[in-house]
C-alpha cells in the first residue's frame, strides 16, 4: 500500500461552503495498491467531524474517460453526491446538472458510477469513512477543474441533528432538487 494523495483543509478551501472555516488539518487520504483483492485499486479514508457547518468530503471531480468506476464501502457512514452532466449541441455545460443524487452507502455495499456523473464522498458519521474503488486510469487536473471553478459540487452537505441538509451552490444554474437514495435504489435505477 502506498499513500497517493493527502488532501488538507487548505487544499479543499476552493470547494467549501465557507472557505475561511476551521476543521481537521487533514480531511482525507487516498492509498494506492490498497488491497490484496485485485478488484480494488485505491482506498480513501475521510476524517470525521465538520468543516465549519459542512461535512468532511472529497474534492469532487468528473472523469475524463468513458470508464465506469466501482466503489465499495469498507467502514463508517457516508453519502455519495452525484451530479449528472448536461450537454447542449454536443458541448458540456459545466454550471448546470440534470440531476443531483445523494446516495447513502452501507458497509459492504457496492455502487457503479457512470462517466456522465461528477461525484464526491462525504463522511456523515462519527468515525473515519473508508471506501475501496477500482479506478486505475488516474486523474488529470482537468478532472477537478470544473468543480474548482464553480467552488464545489452542486450542493454542500451539512447536518442538522441526524438530518443531512443539502445547501445549493449558487454558482450553478437551474439546480434540480437533490434525490436521496439507498445504494440498492441507485443500483436499480442505474441498471447495475
Amino acid at each position: 500500500m502506498r499513500l497517493n494523495v493527502t488532501r488538507t483543509l487548505d487544499d479543499l478551501r476552493p470547494v467549501l461552503l465557507d472557505p475561511k472555516t476551521d476543521g481537521p488539518e487533514t480531511v482525507y487520504w487516498v492509498f494506492g495498491k490498497a488491497s490484496l483483492d485485485v478488484t480494488w485499486e485505491n482506498m480513501t479514508i475521510i476524517t470525521p467531524g465538520f468543516l465549519g457547518k459542512e461535512l468532511p468530503k472529497t474534492f469532487g471531480h468528473y472523469h475524463g474517460t468513458n470508464i465506469d468506476e466501482i466503489y465499495a464501502e469498507v467502514s463508517g457512514q457516508g453519502i455519495l453526491l452525484l451530479q449528472k452532466k448536461i450537454a447542449r449541441n454536443g458541448k458540456f455545460v459545466p454550471d448546470e446538472v440534470s440531476e443531483a443524487l445523494l446516495v447513502r452507502v452501507s458497509q459492504g455495499e457496492k455502487i457503479t458510477i457512470k462517466p456522465e456523473y461528477g461525484h464526491s464522498w462525504s463522511n456523515i458519521g462519527p468515525r473515519p469513512f473508508i471506501t475501496y474503488d477500482n479506478w486505475k486510469a488516474g486523474h488529470s487536473p482537468s478532472d477537478y477543474e470544473v468543480i474548482k471553478d464553480l467552488h464545489g459540487m452542486a450542493y454542500y452537505l451539512t447536518k442538522d441533528g441526524d438530518t443531512i441538509v443539502p445547501v445549493p451552490n449558487p454558482n450553478y444554474k437551474n439546480l434540480p432538487q437533490p434525490i436521496f437514495l439507498s445504494a440498492e435504489e441507485f443500483n436499480k435505477r442505474s441498471g447495475n
